[in-house]
């Protein structure tokens, strides 16, 4: 079935990805797994230069009908943070902000997270962010109840500790779990739905990162009715664009 894909990237990757870092290879893997649009953050505002990489991917991708993008916050640098979210997110293109505790090397429960918290909170966008492992769940948790107005995907679902984000999810109404991740185990996705429910777990592939069969694969295995499927395909990810 047609997808929307929450976590992607554009840019290369210090992996020896084929086709990483073009917008051909992304829509190339839209084409193969079905995906209607995917929503992807720049590799390099993540990894190097926010503003050249917030600025490269509004441009690349203000020429599809396929991908839309995140800007990357960082909050070690609040005001530049500030200055790229009013640049960008009035754009019919950019849907959200990314935020990625672990580079930048700022806890989620931090003074300097906060405060771009805060901000991020004045323009309630969407937001993805980087979770791993259960003390991420607890921190989301308490986010996700100061800013009620937000709605929060939580990227990886704290991995190998993703029950604790079922968990934060199952109490806390505007946090989403996508389960991209490079480690495969079982009965994760089979947890999220007893313990949340399908209507607050979104599809994400990490791609070009990662393969999108891998992720699949997880949902595949966990054997989701059709009405399961629709919603975390498609609905879900549909409701928190506004599509």
């Amino acid at each position: 079935m047609q997808t929307i894909d929450v976590h992607a990237h554009f840019g290369v990757w210090n992996f020896p990805i084929p086709g990483s870092g073009s917008l051909d290879g992304l829509l190339i893997l839209c084409d193969r797994f079905d995906f209607r649009w995917a929503l992807a953050s720049s590799t390099e505002a993540l990894t190097y230069d926010m503003r050249r990489g917030n600025a490269i991917i509004a441009d690349a991708f203000a020429g599809t009908d396929r991908l839309l993008a995140y800007v990357y916050c960082n909050p070690c640098f609040l005001e530049l943070s500030c200055e790229e979210m009013d640049a960008y997110l009035p754009l019919d293109h950019v849907v959200g902000v990314k935020i990625h505790p672990a580079y930048a090397g700022v806890p989620i429960s931090a003074p300097a997270m906060v405060e771009l918290l805060d901000e991020v909170a004045r323009r309630p966008p969407l937001v993805e962010i980087h979770t791993y492992g259960a003390a991420y769940a607890a921190a989301m948790r308490d986010v996700a109840a100061r800013y009620p107005q937000v709605n929060f995907i939580m990227a990886h679902a704290c991995a190998l500790d993703s029950a604790a984000a079922a968990d934060a999810a199952r109490d806390r109404a505007n946090l989403y779990l996508d389960f991209c991740c490079s480690h495969a185990v079982r009965g994760r996705v089979e947890y999220a739905l007893a313990t949340c429910g399908a209507g607050q777990i979104v599809f994400g592939s990490d791609m070009d990162l990662l393969d999108p069969a891998f992720t699949l694969g997880m949902f595949e295995d966990a054997g989701l009715s059709q009405e399961q499927r629709q919603a975390i395909f498609w609905d879900n990810a549909a409701r928190l664009l506004g599509l």
